[in-house]
């Protein structure tokens, strides 16, 4: 299911929203253009297609970040038990959405998807929210103020009781600051049993990706930054460190298959297990 086949009315949603500027790209629909999505506007089309020119290697990367998505959703929830899930930084919606696998593995799952971006996450509320599972909340609120998730995910979620988080790029467009304040926010506020997941850009295999932010300079949020692998290490920092570890997305666990796993993929991902966290503080 792709965000095109879907019944939603641009024009209605943009009106409705405070601050909206079609004329400056925003990243949550630059990674649906690069997945081959249809939720853009002409402005995320210009800027898209120069970076698919320059880095073609965009395209599997956005193919691979959805695909891991996918088969963590299904690990956390099949094999780890876990029915509470927050996404802090949402995609447009195109298929295999995190509430939809993990109510199909646990009916009762519950889903929290934040953003700060009005337009993302009136997509969501809009397309999420109408699903007949139901069990899903919405934050508007970013990985610039952690503190203000949390806090409007309690209202679905119980914090007594073991979280995922997903962070599929999300710490790619915030500098060092304010990633390491997010992630030590998820840190000590997730009760022990909880789990992050995340992935991120890198440049291990294509230097050149380290100016992908200059040419994505006028994005919202901001632009998309290059880790390396010891700097996404220093995330895990007060975690346990999920089987296989940090790896590139194809190989985190791959489903079985004839073909080889390609491993020179500039996006990285690993998966943390908080322990001997504060004790949770229960439903609000």
């Amino acid at each position: 299911m792709s965000g095109g086949d879907m019944a939603f009315d641009w024009r209605a949603a943009e009106r409705d929203l405070s601050v909206y500027d079609p004329s400056r790209p925003a990243i949550a629909r630059l990674w649906a253009l690069w997945g081959g999505g249809k939720d853009y506007n002409l402005a995320d089309r210009v800027l898209g297609d120069e970076v698919k020119e320059q880095f073609p290697q965009i395209t599997s990367i956005a193919r691979h970040r959805l695909a891991f998505r996918s088969r963590v959703v299904r690990a956390l929830a099949g094999e780890y038990g876990i029915d509470q899930f927050l996404v802090a930084g949402v995609d447009m919606p195109m298929h295999d959405e995190v509430h939809t696998l993990a109510q199909l593995i646990n009916p009762s799952a519950r889903v929290v998807y934040a953003d700060a971006d009005e337009l993302v996450m009136a997509y969501a509320a809009a397309l999420f929210g109408s699903e007949p599972t139901g069990g899903c909340g919405f934050v508007q609120a970013g990985l610039d103020d952690p503190r203000a998730v949390l806090e409007g995910a309690a209202a679905t979620l119980d914090f007594g009781r073991p979280v995922a988080v997903l962070l599929i790029n999300s710490l790619d467009v915030h500098g060092d600051p304010q990633a390491v304040a997010a992630m030590a926010a998820f840190r000590a506020g997730l009760p022990t049993g909880s789990y992050i997941a995340f992935c991120h850009l890198m440049a291990e295999h294509d230097r050149r990706l380290v100016a992908l932010g200059r040419m994505c300079a006028d994005t919202a949020p901001g632009p998309p930054g290059i880790r390396s692998p010891a700097e996404l290490e220093a995330f895990c920092i007060g975690m346990a460190p999920v089987a296989p570890g940090l790896v590139p997305a194809p190989a985190w666990r791959p489903d079985p298959g004839p073909w080889p796993v390609p491993t020179e993929v500039d996006l990285w991902c690993g998966v943390g297990r908080i322990c001997g966290a504060r004790p949770g503080r229960g439903r609000r």
